[in-house]
């Protein structure tokens, strides 16, 4: 049987060695042999684990679950051998993904901000992101659940902080996807960002996720990115395209700004509820979900 460094296996699996760690550590996804020097070797049912725990977190599902299914399948993974897990999901069928109609209901986010339960709010997004892909949970659960929580926040139900406790978690979960995606070196490179003032995040960061999972090279930059950092990004790496989200009218002058700044040095595109708002010569508007429209730009970058 084969005997596999952590290194090799991060070059097998696509995944970090820290990453690999990790996982060893919180889920007991594998126990490596250890050498007389505590050098971590993995066999090939360990590469097999590792692999399929990779396919599940990059497909949206979060750690937490993917280690469960691999640790329940761990028995027929081992009999496989593959590294990539393919034959067992062939022999026995990847557990099916629950029903559209088990997501949880929109509202029930903001029950969790309601009532600051971190047990309600991790129980209702591990139950959404575990009913499909990371695509089909963030059109159609995550960004109608987000828009509940500002009418309810709008309508007085809710108060900053719980807000700001569901908007946490999410941000984290979308963070980890976006890490999970991988990076992509040699592939169009595409900026992606808040203007200056603009704090609003979630949305964005799911595009960008949308978007490095459509094979794209992605630069996330994150909220309030001064105008002037958005000129040196631009100039020091010459991305093929960039785009700053419009979440809202407040953030439609400030958009303007950059949208204008970065004029004729490459391709800016405007994204978000309040993108046709901005009025800016040579600037375009990606219509649509987050999902439609990062896979529009990638079809257009990729000469689809």
């Amino acid at each position: 049987m084969s005997r596999y460094t952590v290194k090799q296996v991060a070059a097998l699996t696509g995944v970090s060695p820290a990453t690999l760690r990790a996982w060893e550590r919180r889920y007991t996804v594998v126990e490596p042999e250890r050498t007389a020097s505590k050098y971590r070797l993995y066999d090939d049912a360990d590469v097999a684990r590792l692999s399929r725990m990779a396919e599940l977190v990059a497909g949206g599902t979060p750690a937490s679950l993917a280690a469960e299914e691999v640790t329940r399948d761990a028995p027929l993974l081992a009999a496989d051998g593959t590294t990539g897990g393919a034959a067992a999901a062939s022999a026995k069928g990847t557990p099916p993904l629950a029903p559209l109609a088990d997501r949880p209901a929109d509202d029930q986010l903001v029950a969790a901000a309601q009532s600051l339960d971190p047990v309600l709010l991790d129980r209702t997004l591990d139950q959404a992101f575990a009913t499909g892909s990371f695509e089909q949970v963030v059109d159609g659960w995550l960004m109608p659940a987000l828009t509940q929580i500002g009418v309810a926040w709008t309508q007085g139900r809710l108060d900053v902080a719980g807000e700001h406790f569901v908007s946490g978690a999410v941000h984290r979960r979308l963070a980890h996807s976006f890490e999970a995606a991988g990076g992509r070196a040699g592939a169009p490179v595409v900026v992606v960002g808040l203007p200056p003032g603009s704090f609003h995040q979630l949305a964005v960061l799911a595009f960008a996720t949308v978007l490095r999972r459509q094979g794209m090279d992605v630069r996330y930059l994150g909220p309030d990115v001064p105008t002037d950092s958005w000129v040196r990004t631009v100039t020091q790496l010459r991305p093929d395209a960039v785009v700053v989200g419009v979440p809202t009218t407040l953030d439609v002058d400030s958009a303007t700004e950059v949208a204008a700044a970065l004029r004729g040095a490459t391709s800016v595109m405007l994204g978000g509820a309040a993108a046709s708002a901005v009025h800016t010569v040579g600037a375009s508007i990606l219509a649509g979900s987050v999902v439609d429209s990062a896979r529009t730009l990638s079809a257009t970058l990729h000469g689809s």
